[in-house]
C-alpha cells in the first residue's frame, strides 16, 4: 500500500460529534474535511503545503477532482486511520493524491483518489509545479499501490428533478477566499431532500470542481438522472457551472 512510500501520512483520529448526521454517521462534507486535513498534515510535512508555498512563491493547491468509494461510513466516536500519499504528476501541472479511510483493524472501509493544481492566488491563474515538487517523484509508492484514476466525464443533468438556491456566507469561505471544497457537494446533495438522505447511503461519489465561488454569490444546486446511472448534480452561478457530481447509492 502507500505506506511503502516514504511520502506517507497516517493521520489518527475519530469521528467527533460534529461530524455525524442524523443516522450517527460520518457526513460526506465532514469526510472531505478530514480528507483535506489529512493531506495538509503530509504536505506540511513535506514542505509543500498551501500557507507555506503562499508565502514563498503566491501559489496554493486546488482541488480539481476526487473520486470516492465507500465500503461502509463510519460512526460517532468511532476510531480511524487516513492514510495518504502524493502517488503520481501530470504534465507538470496535475498531481494525484491517494487517501485510505482504515477502520481499528486497518482495513480500509473508504477510499478517495484525487487530482490536485497549483494556482496563483494573486491572479487566480493555474501555474506549473515547481521542479522541487516534481522531485518527490522518485519516492512514490509502486503502481500497483495506486488508486485508479478517474476517466468518466461528468454532464449536467439533462432534466432538472429539484434544485435548491443558497448565498455564499462569509462561514463557507477557506483561507484561499473561496468557497471551501466540503461544502460544494453539501449543497449539491441538498436537492434529493430529507427522506432520501435519512434512507439511502451513498458508495460512490465523484465531484468536478470547475470555477470558484466566492462570497455572497447566489447558487443553484440542480439534480437529475446521471447519463449512466447514478445520480448527476451540479452547481451553478446563474448559467455558469461551478462544479458537478456523480453519486451512486445503496438499494
Amino acid at each position: 500500500m502507500l505506506r511503502q512510500s516514504p511520502l506517507h501520512e497516517l493521520f489518527s483520529t475519530q469521528v467527533p460529534a460534529y461530524a455525524a448526521g442524523p443516522d450517527g454517521l460520518l457526513t460526506v462534507p465532514y469526510l472531505v474535511r478530514l480528507l483535506q486535513e489529512a493531506a495538509m498534515r503530509n504536505t506540511v510535512r513535506l514542505k509543500i503545503s498551501s500557507p507555506e508555498l503562499m508565502e514563498a512563491e503566491g501559489l496554493s493547491w486546488i482541488l480539481r477532482q476526487q473520486r470516492i468509494t465507500i465500503q461502509r461510513w463510519p460512526r460517532m466516536n468511532e476510531a480511524i486511520d487516513i492514510l495518504t500519499a502524493p502517488t503520481g504528476f501530470a504534465r507538470g501541472l496535475l498531481t494525484y493524491r491517494d487517501f485510505h479511510v482504515l477502520d481499528a483493524n486497518d482495513q480500509p472501509i473508504i477510499s478517495t483518489v484525487s487530482e490536485w493544481l497549483l494556482m496563483d492566488v494573486g491572479s487566480r491563474k493555474l501555474r506549473p509545479i515547481p521542479d522541487r515538487i516534481l522531485a518527490l517523484q522518485s519516492d512514490l509508492a509502486p503502481a500497483a499501490a495506486h488508486l485508479e484514476r478517474p476517466k468518466i466525464k461528468l454532464h449536467n443533468p439533462t432534466v432538472v428533478d429539484n434544485s435548491t438556491t443558497t448565498k455564499v456566507s462569509y462561514g463557507m469561505l477557506d483561507f484561499n477566499g473561496h468557497l471551501t471544497n466540503p461544502v460544494f457537494p453539501e449543497l449539491m446533495l441538498e436537492p434529493l431532500g430529507d427522506t432520501f438522505l435519512s434512507n439511502r447511503k451513498a458508495t460512490e461519489i465523484t465531484i468536478f470542481f470547475q470555477a470558484e465561488a466566492r462570497y455572497g454569490d447566489e447558487l443553484t444546486a440542480e439534480i437529475g438522472a446521471g447519463r449512466d446511472g447514478g445520480t448527476a448534480h451540479c452547481l451553478k452561478r446563474g448559467e455558469e457551472t461551478l462544479a458537478r457530481m456523480l453519486t451512486k447509492w445503496d438499494a
